[in-house]
């Protein structure tokens, strides 16, 4: 037995010792390292170099001054970059061109995609360094932006948005030669898939060559209109209509979406109940869906009297307005049936708000 016992022990020791020596550290060098894509896009790029994307990942030593790494990505390109990182520190994230970060968390692999002329990422080991603790690598693929179909859209001011399904064309929203263009994105029904939407690109113009602005990601996370000084903005989602079958943003011309100080589309579940959350803390609010059939307000688990819900079928309008709801009616007027296509919950004044909506006809007078 005590034979027994020792060669186990020998064999557990030796696994450990071969995961720990399979798993190399490395230094980062003092400012920013500059990483160009490769002479042949055909095949991927590494971070650190030394990795091949198969050895386990490896870590960061602590003697290291962080990694701040400036990645650029070459015109008519694309790159679908997967993160491997389990770090002890924080604040580590990636930065986009359009000047906005995304705070990277542990074990999330789902890719990111970026686009020319750059990608920076700032990431730090902690005090104590190994497998476990600092590990940090990640993987590029180059694509080359794909010949795809155009489908332009025509804004007029004084009409309600224009929602959009994804879908395999290049989608580009366009207002009058004078005007600018504002972009609303939806909420995903599955809150869980939410890193889908940084899988898109936003331009500010009507081809793939246009400035890029973003990602719906991060539009959806702002709760705001995003904008353009010029008349076009142009939207491709890489895929996702494979995967989702509902409007993820919709355009609008700036003068009519800029009454609002927060505008969010949302996706609610066909069955059961959906709080819904109207921040107007910092002034007005507008929460639009898009939706076949009818949805029933079922109630308010907040309603203030710094503010007035008005709700209006199709577009926004007197003659659309079904509803006028504040703190001392909204009661007799609930359950409220709101139909169209669209519908438009505006917020007017100030204060936060819960909703509760539905889709289930038959949970309207059920809470």
């Amino acid at each position: 037995m005590y034979e027994l016992n020792t060669k186990m022990n020998r064999f557990l020791f030796l696994l450990l010792a071969s995961c720990v020596l399979g798993t190399s550290g490395y230094r980062c060098t003092n400012g920013t390292q500059v990483i160009n894509p490769p002479s042949d896009l055909s095949k991927p790029t590494f971070f650190p170099s030394s990795w091949n994307g198969e050895d386990p990942v490896p870590y960061i030593e602590h003697e290291s001054p962080g990694c701040f790494l400036n990645v650029n990505v070459p015109s008519g390109y694309y790159a679908n970059v997967t993160m491997f990182m389990r770090l002890d520190s924080s604040g580590n994230y990636v930065y986009y061109p359009n000047r906005k970060i995304f705070m990277l968390q542990n074990d999330d692999h789902h890719p990111f995609i970026f686009t020319n002329p750059y990608f920076k990422v700032s990431v730090s080991a902690a005090n104590h360094t190994g497998p476990g603790t600092s590990e940090f690598a990640f993987k590029i693929i180059w694509t080359k932006f794909p010949d795809v179909k155009k489908n332009v859209i025509d804004i007029y001011k004084g009409k309600p948005p224009v929602a959009v399904v994804p879908n395999e064309d290049l989608t580009t929203f366009r207002g009058d030669p004078s005007s600018m263009m504002s972009l609303i994105g939806f909420s995903l029904e599955d809150p869980s898939m939410n890193h889908l939407l940084r899988q898109t690109a936003l331009f500010g113009g009507d081809s793939f060559n246009s400035d890029y602005i973003g990602t719906l990601d991060q539009v959806v996370k702002s709760k705001q209109i995003l904008t353009t000084y010029g008349n076009m903005i142009s939207v491709y989602t890489f895929g996702l209509n494979s995967q989702i079958n509902y409007p993820l943003f919709m355009g609008q011309n700036f003068q009519d979406a800029r009454v609002y100080n927060t505008y969010e589309g949302i996706n609610i579940p066909s069955t059961g109940n959906h709080n819904v959350y109207m921040n107007g803390v910092f002034g007005n609010h507008l929460t639009v869906t898009d939706y076949n059939g009818p949805e029933i307000i079922k109630e308010f688990i907040t309603f203030p009297s710094t503010g007035t819900i008005s709700v209006y079928e199709n577009s926004i309008s007197n003659t659309t307005c079904i509803a006028t709801l504040t703190s001392s009616n909204y009661q007799q007027q609930l359950p409220l049936e709101v139909k169209g296509n669209m519908k438009f919950y505006s917020l007017i004044g100030n204060g936060f708000y819960e909703m509760v909506l539905t889709r289930d006809v038959s949970r309207a007078g059920r809470l």
